[in-house]
């Protein structure tokens, strides 16, 4: 009995004794559900917030940049296309192959043959393609908030002018308004002229040396041998001819002693009649070589058959190639309707006051910080302190440079040309990789280079390794940039090259998985980091050549620099 009352008063303590275990759950279930509700009312509030954002952006796109807002693949901001080969479809309804609607079952060469074409299909690169557009900030200034922003730099612009007139004016006692540093790197401009005058003839003798060239292989084509010996020994003097053309324009901006501006624009148009040259030899040759596999459109190819000769354009589109704003040869581009003349000479506007603007930071920057490089105490504290005051003026010839030439001056010699497509850059400043900057900066010189130089590496030199011709195409860009800086400056001093060419290139596969704010971030500081370095390397190098009396007693003391040697 005793035990029975026991067991019974045992069992009715248990629930009691289990209660507190019941209640410490119930308390952590609570506060679990509390913090899931919250977790979950937080990321529903971001949702919304971020749908709401991008309606209000797509809003914001439709209404201010409808520019932007294009379907058709053609006339947006891609200038490439990769050309596909046209579906077999047969000529019975709905495109089966027999008339009871089923498709034959295809065999297992067929299958194969498909296989290997889409795979090729897959390698082939996309080509250049021209459509009639605008530039990208020639759309954005379209709307009020982005051309507010163009009236802040020109009220910028107007300010430095007044800086300079009353500097001149109280410290120097006149007003120059930076025409003497305009003159001075103008100078023996006239001589430039006329080298630039000759090369063109130089240029138009290349057309009728190809039209030769194409006449004598068509008539010899009874006899491979001597064709094959005509076709090579032709293209060695090919490569002869641009030899000589790049040695002599280096060589006779060293003769005449041409100061920086002059030097660089005779490096500069000597190259890109090199660059448009070989863009017409390379794109026709391959024409006449392949012969109605790479004909246009139907009346080239019975044009070619009445007359009997290879197809070779008439002499009027390659001219207008000549002073066309690209680098890509075509028979035909798309053209505007007028001559927007007072479009034109706002452009024309924006390079004078751009040149200005440069006259002025190299009198009140480049000159103070750099002007007694050689002759004044130098130590590391001094190197960083110039190095420093150069970031900002740095920054200006960097973004006034890209404004200057390649949205004012191509636009300004598009619009004379009536040249339609104005695509010279995209939005490079939206860029998070150095691939997209690269890419985008320069479209008219990437083009170029995809089309003459990568695309050959890539099917016929290096056989599908797109980093080996990717690799090629920087070295031979770091080069041609080191070419023209150095002999326009007259000094050997590969920073160009090392900076393009091996900081540059490291950065492309370093930045390629970088989240694109930061990436953004980076990339924007980097180039303002890498040319405020650049110029003031530059300018040292320049100044202490000047200052300095240095001696040269065997070829390595014309390797060694001699900002280095000024105080070593």
């Amino acid at each position: 009995m005793a035990a029975e009352q026991q067991q019974k008063r045992g069992a009715e303590e248990a629930p009691e004794a289990r209660l507190p275990d019941l209640n410490f759950v119930r308390d952590k279930l609570q506060k679990f559900q509390t913090t899931m509700m919250r977790d979950f009312e937080q990321r529903l509030s971001c949702m919304v917030d971020d749908v709401l954002q991008d309606l209000r952006q797509r809003e914001l796109r439709a209404h201010e940049f409808p520019n932007f807002e294009r379907s058709d693949r053609k006339s947006t901001w891609h200038n490439r296309v990769t050309s596909e080969a046209p579906a077999d479809v047969s000529d019975s309804p709905n495109g089966h192959a027999n008339g009871n609607g089923t498709t034959p079952r295809p065999s297992a060469a067929q299958l194969q043959s498909e296989k290997s074409g889409q795979k090729q299909r897959r390698r082939q690169l996309p080509e250049k393609v021209f459509v009639a557009r605008e530039s990208y900030l020639t759309a954005l200034l379209q709307v009020e908030h982005m051309r507010t922003i163009y009236h802040i730099f020109y009220i910028i612009l107007v300010m430095f002018l007044l800086n300079v007139i009353c500097y001149d004016y109280f410290v120097e006692g006149r007003i120059d308004l930076g025409l003497g540093t305009v003159r001075g790197g103008l100078l023996r401009l006239h001589w430039v002229m006329g080298v630039w005058l000759l090369e063109h003839v130089f240029v138009l003798a290349l057309y009728f040396a190809f039209r030769g060239w194409a006449l004598v292989r068509h008539k010899l084509k009874p006899h491979s041998a001597l064709q094959s010996f005509w076709s090579h020994s032709c293209l060695i003097l090919y490569i002869s001819s641009q030899l000589v053309f790049c040695f002599v324009s280096t060589s006779l901006c060293l003769k005449f002693n041409l100061p920086f501006v002059s030097g660089c624009v005779l490096l500069l148009e000597s190259t890109r009649l090199l660059m448009k040259m070989h863009a017409f030899v390379r794109y026709n040759a391959e024409r006449v070589l392949r012969g109605k596999a790479k004909k246009e459109d139907a009346e080239e190819e019975e044009k070619e058959e009445a007359t009997g000769r290879p197809f070779v354009p008439p002499l009027s589109c390659y001219t207008y190639f000549l002073f066309a704003p690209t680098l890509i040869y075509r028979d035909s581009y798309p053209r505007t309707s007028h001559i927007r003349w007072k479009f034109a000479l706002n452009r024309l506007l924006e390079v004078v006051a751009i040149a200005f603007l440069y006259a002025f930071i190299h009198e009140r920057h480049i000159h103070e910080h750099f002007g007694q490089y050689g002759l004044e105490p130098m130590g590391p504290s001094q190197l960083i302190l110039k190095l420093f005051g150069m970031m900002l003026p740095s920054a200006v010839i960097f973004l006034c440079g890209f404004y200057l030439i390649l949205h004012s001056w191509l636009n300004f010699t598009a619009e004379l040309l009536r040249f339609g497509d104005r695509m010279f850059y995209k939005d490079w400043w939206t860029s998070h990789t150095y691939d997209g900057y690269y890419r985008n900066w320069n479209v008219v010189v990437h083009d170029w280079l995809y089309e003459y130089v990568y695309k050959d590496m890539y099917s016929h030199v290096f056989r599908g390794s797109k980093v080996a011709a990717s690799l090629s195409v920087f070295m031979i860009s770091a080069l041609v940039h080191e070419q023209v800086l150095g002999f326009a400056l007259q000094m050997f001093f590969p920073v160009m090259f090392f900076f393009f060419g091996v900081v540059g290139v490291a950065l492309v596969f370093i930045m390629r998985r970088a989240p694109k704010v930061l990436g953004n971030i980076f990339l924007w500081f980097s180039l303002i980091l890498g040319n405020a370095s650049l110029i003031s390397l530059y300018a040292m190098e320049h100044y202490a050549l000047k200052n300095c009396n240095l001696s040269y007693r065997s070829w390595t003391d014309h390797l060694l620099p001699a900002v280095w040697r000024c105080y070593n």
